[in-house]
């Protein structure tokens, strides 16, 4: 349970982080930003290790690992490639351009979608039953933190913010959104 809480204050600091974003004070931001993905990631990792695990054939692990490295793909493409990263992660001043083509025409905050799915094929690849609790944990607080964003960062940082949470979903995807994600991908 204490690699559950340890990822959740992760979380916290991914929040802190968006707060010194707009306080445009570089050093600390990218700390909290580092500290809380490196502290969601021990906790991952912990909570396999110490885990109680269960049975799963090999056939479903194989699938599950090569369904957990597409996600985990698509998580590091929307946030780390997708957005201009030096912009969005390296300087002192958030980058005030929006991106609504790609994973971000698909829904406001993809990375929501791939951390979830990471999860669920995780699970299956590990069997390790700690993370069942800990996938949902983590995924509803980062819900909850895209939520606190969409309302109260994004549209203090991005001037069209209104607009794009007209034409496109928050979290899940409808067809004119995988339409476009398709149209703007290839």
């Amino acid at each position: 349970m204490k690699y559950i809480i340890l990822g959740a204050v992760g979380f916290l600091f991914i929040l802190l982080f968006d707060i010194y974003t707009l306080k445009t004070d570089g050093l600390k931001r990218k700390a909290l930003g580092l500290s809380g993905v490196v502290l969601i990631a021990y906790s991952a990792i912990m909570a396999t290790i110490v885990s109680e695990k269960i049975a799963i054939p090999a056939a479903i692990r194989i699938a599950a690992w090569i369904l957990w490295a597409a996600a985990a793909f698509l998580l590091v493409y929307s946030l780390f490639l997708e957005l201009p990263f030096k912009k969005t992660y390296g300087e002192a001043k958030y980058s005030s351009e929006l991106v609504d083509t790609g994973t971000y025409a698909l829904c406001r905050h993809p990375g929501v979608l791939w951390f979830g799915l990471m999860f669920s094929f995780y699970f299956l690849a590990t069997g390790a039953v700690l993370i069942i609790p800990a996938g949902i944990i983590w995924t509803a607080i980062d819900i909850i933190h895209v939520y606190i964003e969409d309302k109260f960062f994004f549209p203090r940082m991005f001037a069209s913010y209104k607009g794009y949470t007209e034409s496109t979903p928050m979290l899940i995807p409808n067809k004119k959104s995988i339409r476009r994600c398709i149209s703007t991908i290839f």
